[in-house]
């Protein structure tokens, strides 16, 4: 398995296909990210994994439509 996300991954991780989509709610939910040349988001696993921590250890919720359970 890779660690970096694949384009159908990052898409249903954020329930976006727009890039420009992706990218607000990467940002609204502070997971970092790497823009390719295109301009598109590169996520890592480990991104995702440390922000699904994060989250659970200040006891905030993602906002609606963000929903990192569907990537377990």
């Amino acid at each position: 398995m890779s660690e970096i996300l694949t384009d159908a991954q990052l898409c249903r991780l954020t329930g976006a296909t727009s890039s420009d989509l992706q990218k607000l709610v990467l940002e609204e939910n502070r997971i970092p990210y790497v823009r390719r040349k295109n301009g598109t988001p590169v996520v890592t696993w480990t991104m995702v994994n440390q922000a699904k921590l994060a989250t659970r250890s200040n006891d905030k919720r993602f906002p609606a439509g963000f929903n990192l359970e569907t990537m377990s």
